[in-house]
This record gives C-alpha cells, structure tokens and sequence, in this order.
C-alpha cells in the first residue's frame, strides 16, 4: 500500500520556490503543482559542436544550440507513449504537461534523486521530499513554508503516477479529471482546454501545452508504436544516383550517411511522407532540409541547390522537396542523405540508411 500524506482541502496556491506557477491545490491524497513558468516558452540551449557534414564527425552548426527541451522530450517520449496507451490518456498532453511543469526537466525537483516531474505533493511508496515554497494567503500575498512533494526513483514512476491521478481523480472526486480521458474527448486540444482552470489556474495554459505539442509534433505520440518493419516504407531521394560515399567510419572520421551524386538541379524527393522540420542553410551542409515522419524518424538531404519546402509543410512520398546542388562542404553535386532516430540530429541516434531503405 503507498503511503500518502493526508491533505486539508485548501483553497491555496502554491509553488517550490524557484518557480513560476500558479495552481489550484487540495486533495486529500496528493495535490498537483500547476503551471510552470515561461520558463520552458523560452526555449533553454546548450552549447553544441559543430559538425563536418561530409565527415560526419562534428555536430548540426557551430551556431546551432543543443535543445535542452527536445532531449527531455526524447527522454520521456516512449514511456509517455506506452502508459498513454495502456491508460487510454493522451501522451502528448501528458508530455507536454511534464515539460512545462519541469522546466523541460531543469528544475530541482525534477532531477535526480527526486524525478518528480508533475510537481506532484505527498509521497510516493513512503518516499518524499520537503521543500520550500511560496503560497498565496488567497488575497494576493505570497508567503513561504514547506510542503513535501513525492519523491520517485524514475521518470516512469512519476509519469505512472500522474496518469493514475488522471485516471482515478481526487479522493472526493475520482471522476475529477474524466475530461482529460480519450473516451471523452475528440482530440487532445479538448484535454487541453479541460485543464485549463483545473489543473492549473493559469488562463493561457492551454495555450502553452497545445504550443508545446505542435512544437515539438507530440501528438506522434499518441498512436501506438509500429512494432513492424516500418524501415522498408522508404525509399532514395533521387531516381538513378550513384552511391559514392556509404555511412560510418571512414579515414576522416564518421560519415552520418550516404552521398548520392547526381546531376545539378536534380529533384530531391521525400523518402517517406512526413512535416519538414528544417529548411534552411548550414556552412558544411549547405542548404538542408530534415523531415519528420510518423514513426519518429527524421530524414536529413544536404547540399541542395535550392530548398523548395518550408518548417510545418506537409509533403508526402515522392514529393519534390529540393533540387540537387553542390552548396555547403561539397566537392561536386550530389545529395547527403541521413536517418536518425533524434530530431535533435544527434550522432548516436543515427541509423544506417541502406539498412532502413526499401
């Protein structure tokens, strides 16, 4: 049996200090901290290397930031995606909600040893942690104390933890967050809204979790993961190339991909259907354009003479995307062609393409 803290209903409102958030509390088994601050809006970057596209040993761009948001996302992404489908909840509110309550997992709460990334207060199977607080006497005034929050030994615990909250609601109301479920909802805008005034008292939350969700494209987590072959649903870029370079250790250093050399102004097609992430100019990969598609992976085509697609446009397979070109680190025209399981283009998620291609 877990042991919870036994709560007074309270019509307070209370945030760790450090925090920006203003959320309705009370419940006799564990309360939930509401809206983070604008503290994941912005989005929070880390230094990354820059990457010798030809090479493949440097990463994105010397100016290119790492996106701490993205990779606490990339984290927690599968987990999400299985309890949502075990619960029957959307994952990509459940994502969404995680990242703007921790700060994409930056605050102190939500790392180690505590992984507490709901704000979620009692304990957790007898563990908790006490931390200071600001609360609102209910006239405008904030002062600070203590409360204990729950303390977890993952992030899937916390994320199984606040789906059980959403499943069986508040001790004196277990039907209390009904609104967030599939069942009864059309889509997860309507659990967004639902939450709105409810888990949070923040006008603009809904704003925020659907902005994070189309951001970030969580909604890719609310279908079940493919455990198929999916890989044999791609096919090359470009018709009636010749591979010269193929992916992994060469005399360089890495290469991320393989090199199709083809003629200038050659159409680029998509590989499989899927919403362009990027569309834009790097100094080693020239103009590039990235993909993402359903089944999470993001496809990369480098060197083009000519981007002809923006971020947010949907393409479908086969559709032109770019023209070949020789632009960026190149030494003639030809198409470098990468898959990677990050959409953060990490060289550790990378997948061989002739491996994946039909």
């Amino acid at each position: 049996m877990k042991q919870k803290m036994q709560w007074k209903l309270l019509w307070l409102f209370t945030i760790p200090l450090g925090f920006s958030t203003t959320n309705l509390v009370g419940a006799d088994e564990i309360t939930i901290m509401a809206e983070q601050a604008a503290l994941v809006a912005e989005k929070s970057q880390s230094n990354a290397q820059q990457i010798e596209i030809s090479t493949g040993n440097i990463p994105p761009s010397k100016e290119k930031t790492e996106d701490v948001t993205l990779n606490f996302i990339e984290q927690i992404g599968e987990t999400g995606r299985e309890i949502g489908q075990k619960e029957g909840l959307y994952a990509s509110v459940m994502i969404a909600q995680a990242t703007l309550e921790s700060g994409s997992g930056q605050s102190q709460l939500s790392q180690f040893p505590y992984f507490n990334i709901f704000g979620i207060k009692g304990q957790y199977e007898g563990q908790g942690v006490s931390l200071p607080t600001q609360e609102s006497d209910g006239m405008g005034q904030m002062y600070t104390t203590h409360a204990t929050f729950c303390q977890y030994e993952n992030y899937e615990a916390s994320l199984k933890d606040y789906a059980k909250l959403m499943k069986n609601g508040l001790s004196y109301d277990p039907i209390f967050y009904q609104g967030t479920w599939k069942t009864e909802t059309r889509d997860y805008t309507e659990a967004t809204r639902f939450l709105s005034g409810r888990y949070a008292t923040d006008p603009h939350y809904q704003e925020k979790l659907d902005n994070l969700i189309e951001t970030y494209h969580l909604t890719k987590y609310d279908e079940a993961k493919n455990i198929g072959n999916e890989e044999s649903d791609y096919i090359l870029p470009t018709d009636d190339a010749i591979i010269t370079s193929t992916y992994g250790k060469r005399e360089q250093g890495f290469h991320r991909g393989i090199d199709l050399a083809v003629k200038q102004g050659t159409d680029i097609i998509a590989a499989k259907e899927g919403q362009v992430t990027r569309s834009e100019y790097h100094p080693s990969w020239g103009n590039y354009v990235t993909i993402l598609h359903s089944d999470g992976l993001t496809t990369l085509y480098a060197h083009c003479k000519q981007n002809l697609v923006q971020p947010g446009q949907i393409v479908n397979q086969g559709e032109t995307i770019a023209l070949a070109g020789s632009t960026g680190h190149s030494t003639g025209p030809h198409v470098h062609f990468e898959i990677n399981r990050s959409q953060n283009l990490e060289q550790n998620q990378l997948l061989d393409p002739l491996q994946v291609l039909k």
